[in-house]
């Protein structure tokens, strides 16, 4: 075997490994760019859900305050 017979094949195993990396890179670049839009998407819909629970909240702690306040109502308008 001379040095010429063994080129041709190592170029050919370095240039199939060489598209074979560019490939995978390619291709985890396009699912991580999918990635990022999915994760902007749901963080969106985390603040969304979060403005609703912190409103829900907000709510509740006036209700209970009106219930407080019709109870004291209730107590005082009996006295009178």
């Amino acid at each position: 075997m001379t040095l010429t017979t063994l080129i041709a094949p190592i170029a050919s195993a370095i240039l199939a490994a060489v598209a074979s990396a560019f490939g995978v890179y390619v291709a985890i670049t396009n699912r991580l760019t999918k990635l990022e839009t999915l994760i902007d998407t749901l963080r969106g819909e985390v603040e969304k859900h979060n403005s609703v629970i912190e409103r829900t909240y907000k709510l509740e702690q006036d209700v209970t305050n009106i219930y407080y306040r019709l109870d004291r109502l209730d107590k005082q308008n009996e006295r009178d």
